[in-house]
């Protein structure tokens, strides 16, 4: 699908595409390690025209291969901030999956704290990604020889068997991972008031880094309630279990439209915590 405003340009490197401007809700959505902004590129095309799915594209990927990557979540929270200001406007939400999950929620964070001014998004969606409290064992992977961390990859269904079967692309998949594993690997969450917006966590029912039990501890990071969701599939559900994830989003996202009807609590076909 081409981007809102063909040919257009997007106003910052962090965006593959241009806000639509008729779009009634914008979702911004971060990848995991190791990830692209390609991650959300069919999800884009299922949620327009009500919904504008931009996907962020962190650097040293993709069109940004030689772009660095901050090596601190603060640093890079802080450039996002400024990079994706003037966009960031009511209404809107975030939605982040593992290492991306992290980076939304620092982001919604450092937003409220820096900036009073600034639109709480309407809703945070957190995906496989426990709470920052607890510890992050895929993270500290980061410290492995580079055989070990792709056999970990691999296990988790982090690599396609097309890059595992090129040695040139497994090694560049590799050292791309290891950069973001270090870089979630350094972070920990400040002490924080709990965030004014609802908060909805996704979980696949099969993920061994975090478990429905784990996501639900984000309870305690919101003050205006928690719902769960268990999506069919692992680590990588978006992409084991499209339909299944998008149609969540859909019921999820469908309160948070302007004019709509609001639903008591935030669940939207979760289970509230």
């Amino acid at each position: 699908m081409a981007a809102a405003g063909a040919g257009a340009v997007p106003a910052t490197r962090y965006l593959t595409y241009r806000p639509a401007p008729g779009a009634r809700l914008r979702l911004f959505c971060f990848h995991h390690a190791g990830g692209s902004a390609a991650l959300y590129r069919e999800l884009r095309e299922e949620l327009a025209p009500d919904i504008d799915v931009l996907p962020v594209q962190l650097p040293g990927r993709e069109g940004r291969v030689d772009d660095v990557l901050p090596n601190r979540m603060d640093a890079l929270v802080a450039e996002l901030d400024e990079q994706l200001d003037t966009v960031l406007a009511a209404p809107y939400a975030l939605y982040g999956h593992s290492m991306g999950a992290l980076i939304a929620y620092e982001l919604t964070r450092h937003r409220i704290g820096a900036r009073p001014r600034a639109a709480a998004p309407e809703l945070l969606l957190l995906g496989a990604c426990r709470a920052p409290h607890l510890p992050n064992d895929l993270a500290e992977s980061y410290q492995l020889p580079d055989d070990e961390l792709a056999d970990a990859l691999a296990a988790i269904g982090g690599l396609s068997p097309a890059v595992l079967a090129y040695p040139k692309w497994l090694r560049a998949a590799v050292a791309l991972t290891r950069r973001d594993l270090e870089l979630c690997a350094s972070y920990r969450p400040a002490a924080a008031e709990p965030l004014p917006c609802p908060v909805h966590v996704l979980s696949g029912t099969g993920d061994p880094l975090a478990t429905a039990a784990q996501a639900a501890e984000w309870a305690a990071y919101t003050r205006a309630g928690l719902a769960a969701h268990e999506i069919p599939g692992g680590h990588f559900f978006p992409r084991e279990s499209p339909i299944a994830f998008t149609d969540r989003l859909r019921l999820i996202l469908a309160d948070a439209l302007p004019g709509a009807v609001r639903a008591a609590g935030p669940a939207a076909g979760g289970k509230r915590i």
